[in-house]
């Protein structure tokens, strides 16, 4: 073989290595975070084999630590909210939220038997939230202010409480109402000791936003391939469709441990709670609502409790539709 036969043949050896390496995608997930049933059934229906690219899941303790693992570059993608993209980008790290992974969803939740039927029946009770800072409880905020007269924060007794235990601090009435995580919220209302007074949708709705904003997105770095992460967006879609479908597939997330659930008599609540979560579309008009409801949250909580001044909304792209 003559030499410049040599040097092209290494060349495309070389161009082929590239563009194998590059169909791999390291994943960041949230111990306890619903990402991590998607990347599950991913690899249980093969889903990325079938699509030729490699993904690398790796589980994170917290929240925090998928951050640190995608300022290093250690994760290409995880899981984070509308705030923290923004507040990512504007410290310099090359991010972009993606495609949203998960709509606005749950809402409050009090007792079956409360006197407690309208929002405004809040005021003077005492309110259990997971932080100041629960979007949840910035839009109620919201809600109150413009269809009851009063702020919610001020108004009522605002406490701190972790989202497993709201139940408990519900029943011994020392909260109540709770705005637990959307999966706690279908557990607690699943039992019939408890009932959602309003959901987060509802109160959307009632502020003249739409029902469907986007909560938490897919967040990838800039540098990451984007014919690879495009295949990863498409295995998202992909495996959430036959995780809606496919009974055989809680029971064996639930083995792995990805979840617990102290009753499985709460499966079924729960799995149409997180089917009802998932986005239907991804347009410049679902970025605008998150824009929308951004400004209101701040207009409502002041910029130092919301994190930010204004969304940046160079942070997001709908260039990817899986």
């Amino acid at each position: 073989m003559s030499r410049p036969h040599v040097l092209l043949l290494a060349s495309a050896l070389a161009l082929g290595g590239s563009a194998s390496a590059q169909k791999s995608i390291s994943v960041g997930l949230q111990a306890g975070g619903t990402l991590s049933w998607v990347t599950y059934a991913i690899a249980r229906y093969g889903i990325d084999r079938q699509l030729g690219f490699t993904l690398n899941a790796t589980t994170y303790a917290s929240k925090d630590a998928t951050r640190v693992a995608l300022r290093s570059g250690a994760a290409q993608v995880v899981v984070d909210d509308f705030i923290e993209v923004t507040l990512l980008r504007q410290k310099g790290f090359p991010v972009s939220a993606v495609y949203p992974f998960s709509l606005l969803a749950g809402g409050i939740v009090v007792p079956a038997d409360s006197p407690v039927r309208t929002v405004a029946d809040l005021r003077g009770k005492t309110l259990g939230a997971t932080s100041l800072t629960d979007k949840t409880l910035l839009i109620l905020r919201a809600y109150t202010r413009a269809t009851a007269g009063f702020d919610v924060q001020d108004a009522s007794k605002v406490v701190s409480v972790s989202s497993p235990l709201m139940e408990q601090f519900m029943n011994r009435g020392e909260i109540q109402a709770g705005i637990p995580f959307w999966h706690h919220t279908a557990r607690t209302v699943s039992g019939g000791k408890f009932r959602q007074l309003v959901s987060s949708a509802d109160l959307l709705k009632g502020l003249g936003l739409p029902q469907n904003v986007p909560l938490l997105y897919i967040v990838a770095r800039t540098d990451t391939d984007p014919a690879t992460l495009g295949l990863f967006l498409k295995a998202v879609r992909l495996a959430e469709n036959r995780m809606k479908t496919d009974d055989a597939y809680w029971p064996a997330m639930l083995a792995e441990n990805l979840y617990v659930l102290p009753d499985r008599s709460q499966l079924p609540a729960l799995r149409t709670q997180w089917a009802a979560g998932l986005p239907k579309r991804w347009t410049t008009a679902d970025l605008n609502a998150t824009l929308l409801l951004t400004r209101k949250m701040i207009a409502v909580a002041g910029p130092e409790v919301v994190g930010l001044t204004r969304l940046d909304t160079r942070a997001f792209t709908t260039t990817y539709q899986p």
